[in-house]
């Protein structure tokens, strides 16, 4: 659905340089799925894309993965 992912881009992408921005005594690590799901080549390469469209890349530190699962 076009609408949901122009959603999560805007929304991401705000509260990335919202965050960023307004201070930069903060780490941000954008969470980025299930580590399985990333492990992929084509997840792993939408997820890139993604996130370099967003334009908030050099507000980054890194990226979460298996924040909300347990993978052993």
């Amino acid at each position: 659905n076009a609408a949901t992912v122009a959603a999560y881009q805007q929304g991401v992408a705000y509260a990335v340089e919202a965050v960023g921005t307004a201070t930069s005594h903060v780490s941000i690590y954008l969470d980025a799925g299930h580590g399985g799901w990333l492990g992929w080549k084509d997840n792993m390469k939408d997820f890139v894309t993604t996130i370099q469209g967003l334009g908030v890349a050099s507000h980054l530190r890194g990226f979460a993965t298996n924040v909300a699962g347990y993978q052993a």
